[in-house]
């Protein structure tokens, strides 16, 4: 079936909780095989590994309050820059595109949220938010149409966005969850006639047992209406956007053992629950593979299963990644599935050239 090779988010299934089978991280994995790992026995618990746009350097976040940052191409583990700014445990770390630069965002227990830039091997603080006033959960930047810009997940309940103008930083901030924010993620863009179109969206996933989608008009945030529907019955802790739809589907995952599927036709109407899979365990994070034919849940005990879409909508067990490694499931798919859309796996070990550095990244 050709394999699908996931996103670098599968890799938390591994990190969270400390819960890192025999110190090792998968770095990706296909249908029959995994294809490399990373030994984390010297940096003590992992709570984070992202693959940057190329799959050729990888980030990682330690309880020590450290992030390392490891050169991984062509099998080799080797390490390239030590980062130390925070002040706790470090939840999340996320890659800019290289669009923007070397750029990598961490977040931690301190309530900081850190941008690092890379000149010359090496690392330096190009800006600090401290504006938070309990942890910060997650971080991602947005994808690099929309500018440079990073959201953050707060247990204050609050989500910031982090916006670069050619004058500085500017941040902005809204309330998404009581009890505290717990995740977000930037809906993909779609493209009409070669150009990018709709919203700036941001889904996210809180204490309060919500999924929200939040939409950006004129710099301002608003949640979007109507509102997207209850399920879950207990903590979100990821919410995924499908990278492949010409129509919105997300994927939310939560403490309650529960992953479903939710689809939306067109901005401004309801979401509708196309599945939702019952579970071993609390899950701790999502990731699609980049066709968006197949989903990675991934559980609080460091197991993972790998879903595939059946022609119904619907998704089967198709894998699974634990202790021993990835076992495949017999599939009752029965037949070739139709063609998914050309996305390829840029990002992912693409040896292509980097795109070139936009001009701002001489002016952090």
């Amino acid at each position: 079936q050709g394999g699908a090779i996931f996103a670098s988010r599968i890799l938390v299934a591994f990190c969270q909780a400390g819960l890192v089978y025999n110190r090792q991280v998968a770095l990706s994995a296909t249908m029959s095989q995994m294809v490399g790992t990373l030994d984390t026995s010297a940096f003590g618990l992992m709570h984070d590994v992202q693959l940057d746009y190329y799959g050729k350097r990888a980030a990682a976040a330690s309880g020590d309050s450290s992030v390392h940052i490891l050169d991984v191409a062509d099998g080799r583990q080797q390490p390239i820059g030590l980062l130390k700014g925070h002040e706790g445990p470090v939840w999340k770390v996320s890659w800019s595109h290289p669009r923007f630069g070397n750029l990598l965002a961490t977040c931690g227990y301190d309530m900081k949220v850190i941008v690092w830039k890379e000149e010359r091997g090496q690392w330096q603080m190009a800006y600090v938010d401290t504006n938070h006033t309990a942890s910060v959960n997650d971080v991602e930047w947005a994808p690099q149409e929309h500018g440079l810009r990073l959201a953050c997940a707060s247990s204050d309940g609050t989500v910031s966005v982090l916006t670069y103008f050619p004058d500085g930083w500017r941040r902005s901030v809204f309330q998404a969850h009581p009890g505290g924010a717990q995740t977000v993620n930037w809906a993909p863009v779609n493209y009409r006639d070669g150009a990018p179109t709709g919203s700036i969206r941001l889904a996210t996933g809180g204490c309060d047992n919500s999924v929200r989608v939040w939409r950006c008009e004129n710099e301002a945030w608003m949640e979007e209406n109507p509102r997207f529907p209850y399920s879950h019955t207990d903590w979100v802790r990821d919410v995924a956007w499908r990278p492949d739809s010409t129509s919105s589907v997300l994927a939310t995952g939560s403490w309650d053992q529960s992953v479903v599927i939710w689809t939306q036709e067109m901005e401004g109407q309801a979401w509708r629950q196309v599945c939702k899979l019952q579970l071993n365990g609390k899950v701790e994070s999502l990731s699609w593979s980049v066709t968006g034919s197949m989903l990675c849940a991934s559980f609080d005990d460091g197991d993972s299963v790998i879903y595939k879409e059946a022609y119904d909508g619907h998704y089967e067990e198709v894998g699974k990644i634990g202790e021993q490694g990835f076992t495949e499931v017999a599939s009752k798919l029965g037949g070739a599935p139709p063609p998914a859309a050309a996305q390829g796996v840029e990002g992912f070990g693409n040896a292509a050239a980097p795109p070139q550095v936009s001009s701002l990244n001489a002016e952090l």
